[in-house]
């Protein structure tokens, strides 16, 4: 099963005027009982914004309500909770205007758009509530190491992703072993930059070579890499004639550094297989070893990883 490491948006573009939010971060006055709350919207292709809000009726205390509210969804279509299965609320508290929410560590999990979209959709769901001004969220206790802000406002989601702004991802990077056992996976904090595309953004962070000694580069250092494009699942990789002319004639080498590269992009929801041109034109061979049309990613090149089990 493919690992999801990152989602199909990476900019949020929220419709503030849908939900009747306003610069402060005060929700419009909806019915007695009754409250917006923020969801994904990524599940809907024809939305025009990362996040979307539904009116929820809210009994019992009201954090806590909320918080529930946001965990089981909107029920409505296109709409989904941001949050992986199992996530708990622990405790909160309420002072001065900051909301400490604790979390169970499901949440910890989320890395990347996954951790953006799940803390703006909380976010701005507790500071539409006029004594909330910040929300600050923790895993059992402990701070999310390599979230940006700990302590956030809605304006502060609001810019998450803006145009002058980097989004971080997180990601797995497929690199032979050192010891020559298959391949092995490095989780790693990469930056996409306006304008960059997600699957180029990858390939650039692959070619960089691993960072741990336990892997090894394996593309030919003078070698370049671009991604026209991923259609119907399909990604498009364009080798350079440098990049095709240093691969070694050895089709075991050969074979996982192709694997290297498509398990890397197929761990991108959105990319199912690789198809590989050089200058534009189908590949058929590489360093000896013969291509497929399309290289679909094979995980048990990973020997640590448990095989799935066949229903």
């Amino acid at each position: 099963m493919k690992r999801r490491t990152a989602g199909l948006a990476l900019v949020l573009a929220l419709a503030l005027g849908a939900c009747g939010l306003t610069g402060n971060g005060n929700s419009a006055p909806v019915e007695e009982g009754r409250y917006m709350v923020y969801y994904s919207a990524m599940g809907d292709e024809e939305a025009g914004a990362a996040v979307g809000c539904a009116a929820r009726t809210v009994s019992g205390p009201l954090i806590p309500g909320l918080m529930s509210a946001l965990l089981t969804g909107a029920g409505e279509q296109g709409l989904s909770s941001p949050f992986p299965g199992g996530v708990r609320l622990l405790s909160w508290s309420l002072e001065e205007g900051r909301l400490h929410l604790d979390l169970s560590e499901q949440y910890g999990g989320l890395t990347g758009i996954d951790l953006t979209l799940a803390d703006c959709c909380t976010v701005l769901t507790f500071c539409a509530l006029d004594e909330v001004d910040a929300v600050y969220i923790t895993v059992e206790g402990r701070e999310v190491p390599y979230r940006r802000t700990q302590v956030l406002t809605a304006q502060d989601v609001l810019l998450f992703g803006a145009e002058e702004e980097p989004v971080h991802l997180g990601l797995n990077l497929w690199y032979p072993r050192a010891e020559g056992e298959g391949l092995g996976v490095e989780y790693r904090q990469i930056l996409k930059y306006e304008g960059a595309s997600l699957p180029q953004t990858v390939l650039s962070a692959w070619l960089e070579g691993p960072q741990y000694d336990s892997l090894v580069p394996c593309a030919p250092p003078e070698g370049q890499l671009q991604a026209a494009g991923v259609s119907e699942g399909i990604c498009t990789v364009d080798l350079s004639p440098e990049f095709a002319a240093g691969v070694q004639a050895d089709s075991q080498a050969v074979r996982l550094m192709l694997y290297a590269l498509v398990n890397t992009l197929g761990e991108l929801e959105q990319v199912d297989g690789v198809r590989l041109t050089c200058q534009g034109e189908p590949l058929t061979e590489l360093g000896g070893y013969v291509l497929e049309a399309v290289l679909r990613p094979d995980l048990s090149l990973d020997p640590t990883l448990e095989p799935a089990v066949q229903p």
